[in-house]
C-alpha cells in the first residue's frame, strides 16, 4: 500500500480522477483479457471465405459494362432475344414481329396495330410517336429498326 500512496502523492489526482483512472484500467485489462482468451483458448471455428472468385467476376462484369457504355446503340451486342435481326415494316408487321423490337412488349405492339387499323397505313416512321406508349426516348430506340416500306 505504501507504493500506492506514493503514486497518489506524485500524480496528485483528485478522488474523482483516481476513480476514473481505476475504471479505465479495469476496462482496458478486461478487454486485453478477452482478446487473449479469444486468440489462444478458443479455436477459430469458421474458415475464412475466399472472395477472389467473386471479385474477378465483378471485375469482368464491370469491364464489360464500361465498354458497353461507350458503344453506340447499333453496335451493342444483343443482351436478349428481343433484338430484331432485320428491319420491321410497320404497315405489315404482325404482333409477334413488333414484340421483338427493343422496348416493345405485347401491349405496345397491340397499340401499334390498333393505331394502324384506326388511322390507316403509316405514312412516315415519325408517325410512330403518335402511338400511345411511345415517347421520344422509345422512338429514338425504335427508329433504326422500323420502316414503312
Amino acid at each position: 500500500m505504501n507504493i500506492l500512496k506514493r503514486f497518489q502523492e506524485y500524480a496528485a489526482f483528485t478522488k474523482n480522477e483516481q476513480k476514473m483512472f481505476l475504471l479505465l484500467s479495469v476496462v482496458f485489462l478486461a478487454g486485453a483479457g478477452i482478446k487473449l482468451y479469444k486468440t489462444y483458448v478458443i479455436p477459430p471455428s469458421a474458415k475464412e471465405f475466399d472472395y477472389s472468385a467473386s471479385d474477378s467476376a465483378f471485375t469482368q462484369r464491370s469491364a464489360l459494362l464500361s465498354s458497353a457504355g461507350t458503344m453506340k446503340a447499333a453496335e451493342k451486342p444483343a443482351q436478349n432475344e428481343k433484338a430484331p435481326i432485320h428491319i420491321v415494316n410497320l404497315n405489315i408487321a404482325s404482333k409477334e414481329e413488333l414484340d421483338k423490337l427493343p422496348g416493345v412488349g405485347k401491349g405496345i405492339a397491340e397499340q401499334i396495330i390498333r393505331y394502324r387499323n384506326e388511322h390507316g397505313k403509316f405514312t412516315s416512321v415519325d408517325e410512330l410517336k403518335n402511338v400511345k406508349g411511345i415517347g421520344e426516348r422509345k422512338f429514338k430506340t425504335l427508329q433504326q429498326f422500323v420502316s414503312i416500306q
